[in-house]
């Protein structure tokens, strides 16, 4: 038996915006791209024969797709590509958290169990830390210690990391499993970008892969990988340190061309096989210019070089070749027993690749449940964020105390919904109005439960949302009570019971002041201070303390609400659509556990953890 290295889970992202040739040709009529001649290509033969079988194509149209080689790209800002959008876009970060969620999923490894994180970038969203350690993140507890580690390169940085995961897996043979992602924003280089052909070439994705020791008596996964380094194409290649790109055309053709010829010949030559005998060339999409005449000095035919990426997706840098294993092996295009070869290169003279022999399917593992022996108390848990947040934290395996206000028939329907779930769990009534019912309450799970992992106080009443001047002492007194005072009293009864982690649940009004809702927003306000003071106290025996601050949800607090006061809210955030309660309940319990969660903003207020979900305020 003989260990192998195989692929087993391949994810990937892209931007949201696509930019076809159309829409770049429309910025060279603007005068926003130069250096394009479209007369010139209207005399050359061979446009002329294509428009007379094909019908009416525009200069850059053919230039772009039938020279060249790109159709369309992606992009995470509109096009043409400005400073300012990118203020508002997908990162580097989240495309690269995208993309290894969906391998992840894909292969059915848990976070917990990678044992090595490993990321390449040359757009980082910021220059520390490495965007490895962000991501992983993403993923893992709190307490996860496993490394995370990046390489600042390009076209080649994918390439590189796998050659590093082999190298970890011979030095610690108990690692099982590795994340690889590389994710670049290569937009982001054409601001001040004066030619036409870095506009058709380059686009904005990322790929992951997870990366698997497995055991077999014939060879699969990854067999050979190489990585070098041409010094004849280091001043020719690159971007300085404004981020604009420089290239030498004709040296980096020449060079690079030869680059993808050579390491295509060593690992045919490592592997005892011949051109005939493989199933498929994966090279970098960098386009025909380079990709085309090093197939043919390899004898490959048209049919076995994979383009597809380059061709749809554009030049993706170092996630070109993985994003590409990806799409062929969503659309089932891969076979057990096929040989591939792969072969990149790029920015400063980088080169590389690696062979890959497709294994059988492999059974995923049992799916794991990371709460498994944790226990939860969920206030508010028949509310309609409440009852999500539960139903989240059963699907991960978590004991539950549940507590509701006066919905028993809601309480009742939950409780038939986790009697399908191998977890304990308990439903309380309470009603958070009454002073003494708390106080009953609070003692009551003080005096039952050693230890409690999570707290978690969803509970709220919205009041009437009438005018200041109209609101009664009677009603402001029954809003502190119930977003206050009660969550007030459980959390102080049980400071000395939580071991991990105390979340209570604010509110977008605290930031998105309209008409009628003073007294729910001085009693949330008040709860926000609460919480920041309430946070030391659990800092002190290594308790995390999180303000969890909503956007407008799809239910509750919305329903009350007039258009003019929705839209209010939503604009003073900028928040693009209602949240549905059910992907914020996922958030609201990853946040629980993980340092980092995907569309949430995260700072601190001194030992408070405050995480704003919906809100797309500007990035600095």
């Amino acid at each position: 038996m003989a260990d192998n290295y195989v692929f087993t889970g391949i994810g990937y992202a892209h931007g949201k915006y696509k930019v076809t040739n159309k829409e770049i040709e429309e910025a060279i009529r603007a005068g926003w791209i130069g250096d394009f001649n479209p007369e010139r290509i209207l005399q050359l033969p061979d446009y002329k024969a294509f428009v007379e079988q094909n019908g009416e194509t525009s200069p850059l149209e053919y230039f772009a797709w039938q020279k060249m080689g790109f159709h369309n790209r992606y992009h995470v800002v509109p096009f043409p590509p400005v400073e300012e959008a990118f203020k508002r876009a997908e990162s580097t970060l989240e495309l690269g958290v995208r993309a290894v969620e969906d391998a992840l999923q894909k292969s059915g490894v848990h976070p917990e169990h990678i044992d090595l994180w490993l990321a390449g970038t040359a757009t980082p969203f910021e220059q520390a830390p490495g965007i490895g350690a962000t991501i992983k993140a993403h993923f893992t507890h709190w307490d996860n210690a496993r490394p995370a580690a990046t390489v600042n390169s390009a076209c080649v940085g994918f390439n590189i990391n796998v050659e590093r995961a082999l190298d970890y897996f011979n030095r610690h043979p108990e690692a099982q499993n590795i994340v690889i992602v590389h994710t670049e924003v290569m937009s982001g280089l054409l601001m001040h970008e004066p030619s036409f052909v870095p506009y058709v070439t380059f686009a904005d994705a990322a790929a992951a892969v997870v990366l698997t020791r497995t055991e077999g008596k014939e060879k699969v996964g990854v067999t050979h990988v190489r990585n070098g380094e041409d010094l004849h194409m280091i001043d020719f290649l690159g971007a300085n340190k404004q981020g604009d790109l420089y290239m030498g055309p004709t040296r980096v053709k020449e060079r690079a061309t030869q680059n993808i010829v050579n390491i295509s010949n060593q690992l045919l030559e490592a592997n005892h096989w011949t051109v005939d005998g493989i199933d498929m060339l994966i090279p970098h999409q960098t386009g025909h210019a380079i990709v085309q005449p090093a197939a043919a000095e390899l004898k490959v035919p048209p049919a076995k070089l994979y383009q597809v990426v380059q061709l749809e997706y554009g030049n993706l840098s170092g996630a070109s070749v993985p994003f590409g294993l990806g799409l062929l092996t969503d659309e089932n295009k891969l076979q057990p027993g096929m040989k591939l070869v792969t072969s990149v290169c790029g920015l400063g003279g980088e080169f590389g690749g690696f062979s890959y022999i497709v294994p059988k399917p492999r059974k995923k593992p049992k799916t794991y449940r990371p709460l498994t022996g944790k226990l939860a108390l969920v206030t508010g848990a028949t509310g309609g964020l409440g009852q999500q947040v539960t139903k989240q934290l059963a699907n991960e395996g978590c004991d539950l105390i549940l507590q509701y206000n006066s919905n028993l028939n809601k309480a009742e329907e939950l409780g038939q919904w986790l009697d399908k779930k191998d977890i304990n769990y308990r439903i309380i009534r309470c009603n958070f109005a009454d002073t003494k019912e708390v106080e009953t309450f609070a003692s009551q799970i003080n005096n039952e439960y050693k230890t409690i992992n999570y707290l978690i106080h969803t509970s709220a009443i919205t009041g009437s949302l009438s005018r200041a001047t109209e609101v009664t002492a009677d009603e402001m007194a029954t809003s502190l009570q119930v977003n206050l005072l009660s969550i007030k009293t459980i959390t102080d009864t049980l400071v000395a019971k939580v071991e991990d982690t105390v979340l209570i649940v604010g509110s977008v009004a605290e930031d998105a002041l309209f008409s009628g809702s003073s007294t729910y927003v001085a009693s949330k306000r008040a709860l926000h201070s609460y919480t920041a003071g309430v946070a030391r106290a659990f800092h002190r025996q290594g308790v995390k303390t999180i303000y969890y601050m909503l956007g407008l949800l799809n239910s509750g607090m919305v329903d009350k609400l007039n258009p003019k006061q929705q839209l209010s809210a939503m604009m003073s955030i900028n928040q693009p659509r209602l949240l549905p309660a059910e992907e914020v309940a996922d958030r609201i319990v990853r946040s629980l556990y993980r340092p980092k969660v995907a569309n949430v903003q995260h700072s601190w207020e001194g030992d408070l953890i405050v995480r704003r979900d919906g809100y797309y305020w500007i990035k600095k």
